[in-house]
C-alpha cells in the first residue's frame, strides 16, 4: 500500500503495450514532469526511447557531467517547488552525481535521481566486478527519503506512484529509484498512476487551541520563518499571520525570502545581531517549516527562555533539537491558515483572551528595523540588488566575495537568491543557475561564482552555449581559493594548496561564441553587468581582484 496517495486519489488508467522504458517516461508525464536533466547510455536506451517519442511534452536537458545533471535539477525544484528530475547510468553516473543528491538532501529539495542496474540474476554478485557497478540503495540511503529497487516490468508504475507521493509529502528531500535493465527493455500492458500529490497534514483541534493560547497571552511574539514556508507554496499566509499578530519575522538560511525581505516586519536573516537581539526581547517564539540546523542556530547554542511553538512537515524534527511547548506536525501553509481563521473567528473561543491581540513592541521594532536597514553592504552586492530587475535570481557559488549576499542581497522570494547554504558546496554556482533558467527563460539569471568554483563547473558552459541560456556568469578572479588562503595567513603565517593556474577566462567563453569581459576597475563592475545583460548571448564577466 503507498502511504503517499490520499484516500480517494485517482490512480489508474488503462494503456497499450510498452516497454518499461517507455512506462517510466509515461509515469513522468501523469506527474507533471517537463524536463529531465541527465546524460544517455546503454543501461538508459528504453528510456531514453520513450523521451524520443515524448519530446514534446518532456525536454531533455543534456549536461556535461552527472554531478552538473543533479546540480541543474535541484536548482529548477528549488525556485519551481516541483520535482526536478535527474537521469543517469547506473555506478559511474550515479557516483558523479552524488554530490548534487547531497545538496538536495541538506536543503531540503524534491529531486528524483533515475538510474539503471543490472539483472537480477547477478543480484549475488560483487558489484566491483561488474560493469558500472554500484550498490546504489546503500550508496544512496543514508542521503535519500526513499531508496526504490524496481526488477519488474509490472512494478514501475507502483513504484514511481510511490517515489513522488514521497517526494511531494512532508518536509521534501530527494529519492533514488534504480530498475533493472531487464525491466527498462520488457513490455507489459500497465495501468499509468494519475498524479500523485502526496498527503500534508494539519494541527490537530487540541494542537491548535494550545497554540492560539499561547499566542494570545504573548504581546511581543517573534516568528522564525524556514523553507519550508516556501515547500508549503506559501500564497501570503505567513506575511498576513504575522501582520495579525503584530510579529517580526526572521528568516533561516534557507528560508530567506518566505517574506518579502522589503516588508516592515522583515528583520532579514537569523544570524544577524539585530535578530537575536529582537528574538531575547520577545515573549514568545514561533518558529514555522525550520529544522533548527547548525548555522541557522549558532551550533544549537541558541537558547529560548520564552515559550516555544514548532511547525514543520516532518514529524521526527519535532523536539528533536529543541523542546516545544506546543509542537505541530504539519504543512506550513495549512496550518497557518488554520492560526490564522480560529483567531479572526467571530465565534466567541474559551482559549482566547477577549479576542484581542496586542503589541509590545511599540517603538523597539522600529529600531530593530532601522538597524536592519542602516547595515553596510559590499559594494558589489549592493550594486547587483541595484541592477537586477525585482524578480531576478541570483545564484551564489561558495566564495569569498558571495558571502555577503546572504544578508545583504535583499529579495522578495526565496526563487530570488539560491546558495548551497547548508552543504556548502562549491560548484553549485553555475548549474544551479542553468537549472533555474530551463524552469524560468524570461528571467534575469545571475551565476555569481569565484574561480575556485566556477572552474569545478565550467564544462556547464557548454551547456548554456548548446541551449542558449542567457545567463550571465560572473567570475570573481582572485586566482586562489581566497576564502581558505585568508585563513591560513591568519593561522599559518603562509599558505599551502590554495593559489590556482587560471585560463584567460575572456578566451574562455569567447572560445564558446559567448561575450567576454574583463573588469579591472571597481568602477567598471556596474555599467559591464548591465550590458552583459542585454545582450542575445551568454555572457561572462571576469572580475580580477589583485
Amino acid at each position: 500500500m503507498n502511504c503517499y496517495r490520499l484516500f480517494g486519489q485517482k490512480s489508474r488508467k488503462k494503456e497499450n503495450l510498452m516497454t518499461g522504458g517507455e512506462i517510466v517516461v509515461e509515469c513522468l508525464k501523469k506527474q507533471g514532469v517537463s524536463v529531465v536533466f541527465g546524460m544517455p547510455g546503454t543501461h538508459l536506451n528504453q528510456i531514453y526511447a520513450g523521451l524520443y517519442k515524448n519530446q514534446d511534452s518532456i525536454s531533455h536537458i543534456l549536461a556535461r557531467h552527472e554531478g552538473g545533471a543533479s546540480l541543474m535539477a535541484e536548482g529548477y525544484s528549488r525556485v519551481t517547488g516541483e520535482v526536478g528530475v535527474c537521469l543517469v547510468i547506473p555506478g559511474p553516473g550515479a557516483s558523479n552525481a552524488y554530490t548534487g543528491i547531497v545538496e538536495a538532501y541538506t536543503a531540503c529539495s524534491p529531486v528524483l535521481l533515475i538510474t539503471g542496474q543490472h539483472e537480477p540474476r547477478y543480484t549475488n554478485k560483487d558489484y566491483g566486478k561488474m560493469f558500472h557497478g554500484l550498490n546504489h540503495i546503500a550508496a544512496f540511503n543514508p542521503v535519500t527519503k526513499l531508496a526504490k529497487h524496481v526488477e519488474n516490468v509490472k512494478d514501475i508504475p507502483e513504484a514511481i506512484d510511490e517515489v513522488f507521493g514521497a517526494l511531494r509529502s512532508g518536509r521534501p528531500k530527494p529519492v533514488l529509484l534504480e530498475i533493472t535493465a531487464n525491466a527498462l527493455s520488457a513490455e507489459a500492458e500497465v495501468e499509468i498512476p494519475e498524479r500523485n500529490d502526496g498527503v500534508k497534514m494539519k494541527a490537530t483541534e487540541q494542537q491548535l487551541q494550545q497554540a492560539i493560547n499561547l499566542i494570545v497571552k504573548s504581546e511581543r511574539p517573534f516568528i522564525i520563518a524556514g523553507k519550508g514556508v516556501y515547500h508549503a507554496r506559501d500564497n501570503g499566509e505567513l506575511l498576513k499571520f504575522a501582520k495579525l499578530i503584530k510579529a517580526p519575522v526572521v528568516t533561516t538560511g534557507m528560508g530567506k525570502g518566505v517574506i518579502s525581505e522589503y516588508e516592515d516586519l522583515s528583520l532579514g536573516g537569523i544570524g544577524s545581531s539585530t535578530s537575536r537581539n529582537a528574538m531575547g526581547e520577545s515573549d514568545l517564539v514561533l518558529a514555522i517549516g525550520t529544522r533548527f540546523t547548525q548555522m541557522d542556530t549558532g551550533g544549537w547554542s541558541m537558547k529560548f527562555s520564552q515559550p516555544l511553538i514548532h511547525i514543520e512537515a516532518d514529524p521526527e524534527e519535532i523536539n528533536k533539537e529543541y523542546t516545544a511547548d506546543v509542537g505541530i506536525a504539519g504543512d506550513a501553509k495549512l496550518v497557518l491558515q488554520q492560526l490564522i481563521d480560529a483567531l479572526e473567528s467571530p465565534l466567541p473561543l474559551p482559549f482566547r483572551k477577549e479576542g484581542i491581540l496586542r503589541s509590545g513592541w511599540g517603538d523597539t521594532l522600529e529600531k530593530f528595523k532601522s538597524e536592519v536597514e542602516s547595515a553596510e553592504s559590499p559594494r558589489m552586492i549592493r550594486e547587483l540588488r541595484e541592477i537586477l530587475s525585482p524578480d531576478a535570481t541570483l545564484v551564489s557559488d561558495v566564495h569569498i566575495a558571495g558571502y555577503p549576499a546572504r544578508t545583504h542581497f535583499k529579495v522578495h522570494d526565496p526563487s530570488n537568491y539560491l546558495y548551497s547554504g547548508i552543504l556548502v558546496a562549491m560548484g553549485y554556482g553555475l548549474p544551479a543557475a542553468i537549472g533555474v533558467k530551463v524552469a524560468h527563460p524570461d528571467r534575469q539569471v545571475v551565476a555569481f561564482c569565484g574561480d575556485g568554483g566556477f572552474m569545478l563547473s565550467s564544462p556547464e558552459f557548454a551547456t548554456l552555449m548548446k541551449y542558449n541560456l542567457k545567463i550571465v556568469v560572473i567570475v570573481v578572479n582572485d586566482n586562489a581559493l581566497g576564502s581558505v588562503k585568508g585563513g591560513q595567513v591568519r593561522t599559518l603565517g603562509g599558505t599551502i594548496g590554495v593559489d590556482l593556474y587560471n585560463p584567460d577566462f575572456v578566451k574562455y567563453a569567447e572560445s564558446f561564441d559567448a561575450y567576454g569581459f574583463r573588469v579591472n576597475d571597481p568602477d567598471d563592475f556596474k555599467p559591464t553587468v548591465e550590458k552583459a545583460l542585454t545582450l542575445d548571448a551568454p555572457a561572462l564577466v571576469e572580475v580580477v581582484r589583485k
